[in-house]
C-alpha cells in the first residue's frame, strides 16, 4: 500500500493511483505544527470536546488521529507520499501542554458552549507563512525517525509562473515569494534525507502540459476574484491547486521512482518558455462556450466562465442558464459564476440560481455543512441579482 498524505492535492492523486490499479491510503493533514508537537497520542481533551460537541464535520477530515500521529506502517506498505500542503489557520495551542489542533472555528457559532470551553483551555495561533519550511523540515525529521527503511516522497507544488497567470495562486500563504529561491534549496535538502526523494511538481507539470497541447485554461480553469470594498476593481488570481492534468502525471513518475529508487525526468519535462512569458488568455467562439457548459465537467465549465470573467463585455447569462441543469456542484466553480454575477448583475440569472440550487440540495456527498454553506451562497447570488436593475 502506499500512503498518501496532505491535502486535496494528495487526495486527487491518490484517487488517480487507485483508478490505476495501486492500493493506496490517504488522510488530510492540518499542519506540521500538529504532528511536532503532538504528545504522542490524541489528547483526551481534545476527543472529549469535539465529540462530545458533535462537531467531527467540522475538522473537515483533518481526523484527530492524523493531527497528532504519524501513519502506521505494515509489512505491505511501500511508501508515504506527502506533499507541501498548506496549513490550516487557525489553530488552537494549548496554554500549559502547548499541543496544537485544527477546528474550523465556525464550529463555535452552532455550539457556542465549545467555543467558550476551548478558549478556557486553548489560545488562538496562526502560523508565521514564513517559517513554514522550517516546521516542513521538522516534520519531515519525524516522519523518518518514526518510520524507518520506509521510503518517503515528498510533492512540491507548482511555481508561479508569470504564463500561468494572471497572479498564480497557491493556499499555502507567502508560496509565491519563496517558490523560486528557498524552495528550491529546501528540495535539494530533502534530498539528503536517507530513502527520500523530491518530486518536482514543475517538470512533472510541464510534461503534462507538452504532451495535452491544450492551453493554461484547460489544466487550470478555476480563477479567484476579489472585488475592492467599494465594489468597484476586481483583482484575479489564477487556482494552481486544482491542475486535474497534474495526478495522473504524478502517479507515474510516483510509481517510476519507488521501481527505480530515484527521481527521472524525461526530455520534455521542462519549464516551458511560455510559462516565463505574460499570460495571454484564450479566444472561444460561443458554441465552445456551451459545449464546456453543458460538458458536465466541473473542468470544462470553469473554463467557460473563465472566458466570460476575462471578457465583460461578453454576456454569458442565457448560455448559462441553458447550461444550468448539466452544470456539476463544485465551490470553486459556484465562486466564479457568483463573479460573473456581481459583474453583470442581471435579474435572469436567478434562473441559473433556481436550477442549481435543485442540483445541490440533492448533493451531500461533501457533508451538510459544505451543502449549507453551498446553498447559502447561491442564495445569496440569487438575492443579488433579483435586487439589480436593468437599462
Amino acid at each position: 500500500m502506499i500512503l498518501f498524505r496532505g491535502n486535496c492535492q494528495m487526495q486527487f492523486t491518490a484517487e488517480a493511483a487507485a483508478a490505476a490499479g495501486l492500493d493506496v491510503s490517504f488522510a488530510s493533514l492540518a499542519s506540521p505544527l500538529t504532528l511536532t508537537a503532538s504528545p504522542g497520542v490524541i489528547p483526551p481533551l481534545v476527543s472529549a470536546l469535539i465529540d462530545g460537541a458533535k462537531v467531527g464535520e467540522y475538522l473537515h477530515t483533518r481526523e484527530l488521529i492524523d493531527q497528532f500521529l504519524p501513519p502506521s506502517v505494515t509489512s505491505g506498505t511501500k511508501a508515504l507520499v506527502v506533499n507541501l500542503f498548506h496549513e490550516n489557520r487557525p489553530l488552537f495551542l494549548h496554554k500549559t501542554e502547548r499541543y496544537a489542533f485544527y477546528l474550523d472555528p465556525a464550529a463555535f457559532a452552532r455550539k457556542p458552549a465549545l467555543g467558550r470551553a476551548v478558549e478556557a483551555k486553548f489560545q488562538t495561533i496562526v502560523p508565521n507563512p514564513a517559517s513554514y519550511l522550517d516546521r516542513y523540515a521538522a516534520m519531515l525529521h519525524l516522519f523518518r525517525e518514526r518510520l524507518p527503511g520506509l521510503p518517503i516522497l515528498v510533492v512540491g507544488r507548482l511555481g508561479h509562473y508569470p504564463g500561468l497567470g494572471p497572479a498564480p495562486h497557491s493556499y499555502l500563504q507567502g508560496w509565491g515569494e519563496v517558490c523560486f529561491t528557498a524552495a528550491r534549496e529546501f528540495a535539494a535538502w530533502v534530498g539528503t534525507l536517507p530513502d527520500t526523494c523530491y518530486l518536482d511538481a514543475d517538470r512533472i507539470m510541464a510534461g503534462a502540459f507538452r504532451r495535452a497541447g491544450a492551453p493554461v485554461e484547460a489544466h487550470f480553469p478555476f480563477l479567484r476574484l476579489t472585488r475592492s470594498p467599494d465594489g468597484g476593481r476586481v483583482a484575479v488570481s489564477r487556482d494552481l491547486e486544482h491542475a486535474g492534468s497534474l495526478w495522473p502525471a504524478l502517479v507515474a513518475k510516483i510509481a517510476a521512482t519507488l521501481e527505480t529508487g530515484r527521481v527521472d525526468y524525461a526530455p520534455e519535462e521542462t519549464v516551458p518558455e511560455s510559462w516565463q512569458q505574460p499570460f495571454v488568455a484564450e479566444e472561444l467562439n460561443p458554441q465552445a462556450l456551451l459545449e464546456h457548459l453543458v460538458s458536465g465537467s466541473n473542468y470544462r465549465a470553469a473554463r467557460a466562465v473563465g472566458y466570460l470573467l476575462f471578457h465583460p463585455e461578453t454576456d454569458g447569462t442565457a448560455l448559462l442558464n441553458q447550461a444550468a441543469p448539466y452544470m456539476p456542484v463544485c465551490h470553486n466553480l459556484l465562486h466564479m459564476v457568483r463573479a460573473y454575477g456581481q459583474g453583470r448583475p442581471d435579474p435572469a440569472l436567478a434562473e441559473w440560481c433556481d436550477n442549481h440550487a435543485a442540483l445541490a440540495a440533492a448533493f451531500t456527498a461533501n457533508g451538510e455543512a459544505y451543502r449549507r454553506e453551498y446553498l447559502e451562497k447561491i442564495e445569496a447570488l440569487r438575492q443579488l441579482v433579483l435586487a439589480s436593475t436593468t437599462v
